[in-house]
């Protein structure tokens, strides 16, 4: 029995710095319906949705932004004040933290906001000062340290994908915290606070309080249990991940034997993946792989794990998700079938 039939893990769907390292799509034989993700931008209306209640209502001209604790001077800012201030735009990928291996709750965008650190600047941040709050209109709490929240790549933005930000994904102004899973992005804020300490919402049900995004790749095509034609050609693609933590994506590579080696002359049994879409490490990187289907009908086994620019490869088990993110390769089970 393969010795992966013992991991019981979901079954699959995949859903910048300042200035892009490369950019390009795949122009050629391969329709790009055919590929999961199949563009490097997630429409609004499919980009993934989570929240701890119901999504609050917010009108622009009625929202103020607080700033207190831990500062010089106090502010209070509205909706344009904030869509005032120069402006950056940047491709970006979240994740959920509380995803299994290969789950759908992962998304890219483009997001048009103002760096967090020119508002801060604003206000002058006392020394004892340790953590930025952020309390939003759901009820919802968490805090990034300050050394973090001061990277000019952290943003409050207002747009995705050229619209004002959707109500579900956080009007008026939500946090872009690159390197971190969903729950460092909040959404609907309406108070910012500097302070010594903070446990937020989800530390306190036991998650990881630094919710860092891991290495990971994910398969999109095949799906689970999908039958595939004997001698097709068929093309195994999805995404890879890791929020800039580990300088961005190598490579990808698949396996279509569980990436066990041989007895006989020990190969390894990874095949290396074209990266058909790419922007920069902090949104995801879409690959491909043409495989000719064997004749012979069967199951089949497809593995995909990725290699960061910083040499650190994706690692074969562990756990699932919670508490600190899912680690581990991603496999999907098809059946080779004759026509």
């Amino acid at each position: 029995m393969n010795r992966r039939k013992f991991i019981q893990i979901a079954a699959v769907s995949v859903g910048g710095t300042m200035l892009p390292l490369r950019s390009f799509y795949a122009e050629n034989d391969i329709p790009k319906e055919m590929l999961k993700p199949a563009s490097m931008i997630t429409p609004n209306g499919e980009f993934y949705v989570l929240q701890i209640g119901e999504v609050p209502v917010l009108k622009a001209e009625h929202w103020p932004l607080a700033i207190r604790g831990l500062v010089e001077r106090p502010i209070v800012l509205n909706y344009k004040d904030i869509t005032g201030m120069e402006s950056v735009t940047t491709m970006r990928t979240l994740k959920c933290i509380g995803d299994p291996i290969g789950a759908e709750q992962m998304s890219n965008a483009m997001w048009t906001g103002v760096p967090l650190r020119n508002i801060l600047d604003k206000t002058g941040i006392k020394a004892e000062a340790k953590v930025v709050v952020f309390n939003c209109a759901d009820g919802y709490h968490t805090a990034v340290p300050i050394d973090r929240a001061l990277r000019e790549e952290v943003l409050l933005v207002y747009k995705m994908n050229g619209e004002p930000l959707p109500r579900e994904h956080g009007f008026p102004v939500r946090l872009l915290n690159p390197g971190h899973y969903g729950t460092k992005n909040p959404k609907w804020i309406v108070k910012i606070t500097l302070a010594e300490s903070h446990e937020g919402y989800w530390e306190k049900e036991g998650w990881d309080p630094v919710a860092r995004v891991k290495l990971a790749a994910v398969i999109g095509t095949p799906s689970n249990d999908e039958t595939i034609q004997a001698g097709a050609t068929y093309t195994i693609s999805g995404a890879a991940f890791d929020s800039g933590n580990h300088e961005g994506i190598a490579r990808v590579e698949v396996s279509i034997d569980d990436g066990i080696t041989t007895s006989v002359d020990d190969v390894n049994t990874w095949e290396a993946t074209e990266i058909w879409g790419s922007d920069s490490p902090l949104a995801w990187y879409l690959w491909k792989y043409r495989w000719q289907v064997p004749d012979n009908p069967g199951e089949v086994e497809i593995s995909a794990r990725a290699i960061a620019n910083d040499g650190l490869m994706q690692k074969e088990t562990g756990f699932d998700a919670d508490p600190a993110g899912a680690i581990g390769y991603h496999f999907v089970r098809a059946e080779i079938v004759k026509g």
